[in-house]
């Protein structure tokens, strides 16, 4: 595909994934939704604003861009707005088809992300967008993962009920925040999972789940700011 056309695609996906967010999309805080133990509070999703604003500067500024953005461009390739596209019929399809799909756009979009990181490094007008945008996937992928068990009655996988596997689910994500950031020196993939995990807290009142999550802020928080203030002083 010429530059110009997968320029043009990208925008075309990225009005998809607009119109199914705000004209086609259902009730994603109806009953078995707000039930699960890892559902953040709803004031959580407004980062979903920010995510629409970073990419529509990315792909505006591609239309204006000098090589070197062009060739991101040229490598990220389809991956990009499959990963919109994917994420937008997330809202449009019924619960269970909804984890597939948000799923495979946490796929692409780490696609997106390893293809990035090698072509630029840590340029942040590069990086930010799918910091933010992989960051918050991979927390909807937890929480959606629990919204489809619930809506299909499941209450117990391999003899570990909801709370077991809510916990396993936060600390596993948890973990990854914190070695994303050690191997990839990005500071706003964690900020999402502080930002995800804060409105769990606030939400949730199972002690555990808050326990959980109220540590994994306090922890990220902690190597973030450290790792911050020592790379300013060196």
């Amino acid at each position: 595909m010429k530059l110009l056309g997968l320029k043009l695609f990208n925008l075309a996906a990225y009005l998809y994934l607009l119109i199914a967010s705000f004209f086609l999309s259902g009730d994603l805080m109806d009953a078995s939704a707000n039930s699960v133990l890892v559902m953040p509070a709803p004031f959580a999703f407004s980062i979903w604003f920010l995510i629409y604003l970073l990419l529509f500067i990315f792909i505006i500024r591609s239309f204006f861009g000098d090589e070197e953005f062009n060739d991101v461009i040229r490598k990220i390739g389809l991956w990009f707005p499959i990963s919109m596209i994917l994420s937008g019929t997330t809202v449009v399809v019924d619960t269970t088809p909804s984890l597939l799909f948000i799923s495979l756009s946490l796929l692409t979009l780490c696609v997106v992300y390893t293809w990035i990181v090698s072509l630029t490094g840590s340029k942040p007008k590069y990086r930010l967008p799918f910091s933010i945008y992989l960051g918050w996937t991979s927390i909807a992928v937890i929480v959606d993962t629990f919204v489809v068990l619930k809506e299909n009655g499941v209450d117990q996988l391999f003899g570990i009920g909801e709370l077991g596997w809510s916990v396993l689910a936060l600390c596993l994500g948890g973990f990854v925040a914190t070695a994303f950031h050690f191997y990839h020196k990005d500071y706003f993939f964690p900020l999402v999972f502080v930002w995800g995990y804060g409105a769990i807290f606030a939400y949730q009142s199972d002690s555990f789940i808050r326990f959980v999550t109220g540590a994994f802020v306090l922890i990220l928080l902690f190597i973030l700011s450290f790792h911050f203030l020592r790379r300013r002083d060196s």
